[in-house]
């Protein structure tokens, strides 16, 4: 390598040779001026000789540097490409160790998702025995003795087992005699019939039968009479037959006990519930005032303001007011207008006949108008009040909240009521009344469009006239 270093700097040399050559022989002790005048040519070739032989020994020197490059050459091509190899070697390698690391991460994240799954099954399931274990000891019953309960509160699965193991042993139906709460209130003895969390009663005296349930005052309840006493005779004795029973063990019948009439549901609305009826009373009676009044209006076209402006040109003033007369619509004013302008002042300007009958155009405008501020005003003011109760209803919430703490859900249902319900109704008025109201406005827009029209019909045709 060092030789292909300083091969530049050698080829340099030779061309500065024959000035370096010539600058010794200045130097040189001069020959004598005769021997050189003598043989001039003899000189020269002495030192084309010398140059020749410097050329060939510089030419020998790069015949050797190339022989030893070519002798390099090989073992630096071979170290080249074994380091090419090598380098096509670690990148395959670490493309290797890429998708093996971007694969295990995606194993990874597959296998955190299946565990999130799995605690989400886990707690699922144990939210299940849960509710499992809180439904037997709830409906338990009057049968409460004879079930075992699992002697270990944080494995649920052993109660399970237990209720399992009676059901086998009962041959899947449990019975006891003892004492019901019947539905006048009396208290009645007879037979319970236990078949999972399901119980029925039998009374000794026949007059009830049916599913009974825990009651506030821990006792059982007769809630359901659909029951035929047959049936429950039946699965005492072990006999099959079909029979009634709720699944959702008395959450069904207890809600539709706690169905309320529409007078309770306004009641529990609170005070702020009577503004708010109030304001869909007047917008009620608004409405049909105002689509009884617009129901008498017919619309018509420009055939009847023709034929008055015919007998108008015809000096017919009687014909004109006859044709007025079986219009349908506030615009009959305004031509009646019309034409006794006409009649009064034949020769009357223009300006004149404009402002009579914009006149009546005025008068009749307030008589389209009235009603309608009343449906705006409900329609506004609806929802206002609503949120206002619902603002009450939360105050109210949080002092019994502050009374009675959170623990207890149905002392906190009045003023959740009044917040809900007072919303509810702001609602239910406001936006029929928006409708009406856009639906009446348009309807009155369009007859002042058309009382509009006549008269400019009216008014252009008396003058081409």
């Amino acid at each position: 390598m060092n030789r292909l270093f300083f091969f530049p700097l050698f080829l340099s040399s030779l061309v500065l040779t024959p000035v370096s050559a010539q600058e010794p022989a200045a130097a040189a002790p001069p020959a004598p001026a005769a021997k050189i005048a003598a043989d001039p040519s003899a000189a020269y070739r002495d030192a084309a000789a010398s140059l020749d032989q410097d050329l060939r020994s510089a030419l020998d020197e790069l015949a050797a540097l190339r022989a030893a490059i070519a002798a390099e050459k090989p073992a630096l091509s071979a170290e080249a490409n074994r380091i090419a190899a090598d380098l096509r070697e670690k990148r395959r390698q670490s493309e290797i160790a890429r998708t093996s690391r971007d694969a295990a991460e995606d194993e990874f994240e597959k296998i955190d998702n299946d565990l999130k799954i799995w605690r989400d099954e886990r707690s699922y399931l144990e939210g299940l025995l849960l509710d499992f274990r809180k439904t037997h000891q709830s409906t338990a019953g009057p049968l409460s003795g004879l079930t075992s309960s699992a002697p270990d509160p944080v494995a649920p699965l052993a109660l399970v087992a237990d209720v399992l193991a009676e059901f086998s042993r009962s041959g899947g139906a449990v019975t006891v005699t003892g004492e019901a709460v019947a539905a006048d209130g009396v208290l009645t003895a007879g037979t319970f019939v236990k078949v999972g969390p399901v119980s029925w009663f039998l009374a000794d005296d026949g007059n009830a039968a049916g599913l009974v349930a825990d009651g506030d005052d821990l006792r059982a309840h007769l809630v359901n009479k659909g029951t035929s006493r047959g049936e429950i005779e039946k699965l005492v004795k072990g006999e099959a037959d079909t029979i009634t029973f709720d699944p959702t063990l008395g959450s069904a019948i207890a809600l539709s006990e706690s169905e309320t009439t529409l007078a309770q549901h306004i009641k529990a609305g609170g005070f702020w519930i009577y503004p708010i009826l109030l304001l869909a009373a007047i917008a009620l009676a608004a409405t049909l005032f105002k689509w009884a009044q617009l129901a008498k209006i017919r619309q018509f076209g420009s055939a009847p303001v023709q034929r008055i402006l015919d007998a108008l040109e015809r000096r017919e003033p009687e014909a004109a007011r006859s044709e007025a007369a079986v219009i349908r619509h506030p615009a009959r004013a305004i031509l009646e207008q019309g034409i006794a302008f006409v009649e009064r002042s034949p020769g009357g300007s223009r300006d004149d006949l404009e402002e009579a009958l914009y006149e009546k155009y005025l008068e009749a405008a307030p008589r389209l108008q009235r009603g309608l501020p009343f449906i705006a005003i409900a329609a506004a003011a609806a929802p206002l009040l609503g949120l206002l109760g619902t603002v009450t209803g939360m105050i109210e919430t949080f002092r019994l909240i502050n009374v009675f703490g959170t623990g207890d859900a149905k002392s906190l249902a009045s003023g959740i009521s009044e917040a809900l319900i007072t919303t509810e109704f702001g609602l239910i008025v406001a936006i029929p009344a928006l409708i009406l109201h856009a639906l009446l406005s348009r309807k009155v827009q369009g007859i002042k469009a058309t009382m509009e029209m006549t008269s400019l019909a009216f008014l252009n045709g008396t003058k081409s006239k």
